[in-house]
């Protein structure tokens, strides 16, 4: 019985943990809570598309760089596609695109909230 359970156990642990290795996991630069989510960067589908499409820098969707943080006491998703733009595109947990117009916000972002780098 001992065994039957242990065996159990292992079969969903070993599940549980597979899900994180799949072909679609990305894994976060730094485990960042936002929007409700303890891994946002895997479980916004919108935000985890966008990253998916820009992994290859031949495309215009090219993303280099995607940051969360608090401003306005609302969560925001940075997302700089590199050499295509020299501009930053925010995005709110919805996915949609918002403007921000302090500068000292996009300044201010750092390595903390870093949560995706092109490898």
């Amino acid at each position: 019985m001992k065994t039957k359970i242990l065996l159990v156990f292992g079969v969903i642990f070993l599940t549980l943990s597979c899900e994180k290795e799949g072909n679609n996991y990305i894994k976060p630069l730094n485990e960042i809570s936002a929007c409700g989510y303890d891994d946002p960067l895997n479980q916004l589908d919108w935000l985890k598309s966008k990253i998916i499409e820009g992994k290859d820098p031949s495309k215009t969707s090219f993303i280099e760089n995607a940051w969360i943080k608090e401003y306005e006491e609302e969560d925001i998703v940075v997302v700089d596609f590199g050499l295509t733009s020299s501009m930053f595109s925010t995005f709110n947990c919805s996915g949609e695109s918002i403007t921000i117009d302090d500068q000292s916000f996009y300044d201010s972002l750092g390595e903390e909230e870093l949560i995706y780098k092109y490898e």
